[in-house]
């Protein structure tokens, strides 16, 4: 009789322990930043969710974006593609250290400016 009493409380606390610790399915069409990096889809546009870090503490116009246990660093500004094509800034003036956000843009593959995995950003919305 006990038993049957103790499993519905022990699901009841998980799920309570899970929304309570912030775990979330990204938003509907983005991935998260494990996704992301598991897929390998390079240099095509991509929108990734995670949690904002290291924003104007990095020695680049970049930030950590992280969801899932994995990490990408994200540009918002000084993109330049191999040829030299120069990629437009994008504002993060109202983003701050922490925010859950969704970033449009590309993982890179390894340049002339750019490391592998990279992620450029071309739009970056806060959710």
């Amino acid at each position: 009789m006990r038993l049957n009493f103790f499993i519905p409380l022990c699901m009841v606390l998980v799920l309570v322990l899970s929304v309570l610790s912030g775990c979330s399915s990204p938003p509907e069409g983005s991935v998260t930043c494990c996704a992301c990096l598991e897929n390998q889809i390079y240099d095509q546009e991509i929108s990734v969710y995670g949690t904002v870090s290291k924003l104007g503490e990095l020695f680049c116009l970049c930030f950590i974006l992280t969801s899932e246990g994995e990490e990408l660093v994200v540009f918002y500004d000084t993109m330049v593609e191999d040829d030299g094509t120069e990629r437009p800034a994008v504002d993060v003036s109202g983003i701050k250290n922490g925010d859950k956000v969704v970033v449009t843009g590309e993982l890179k593959t390894e340049g002339v400016h750019r490391s592998e995995n990279d992620f450029w950003a071309s739009s970056i919305e806060k959710r």
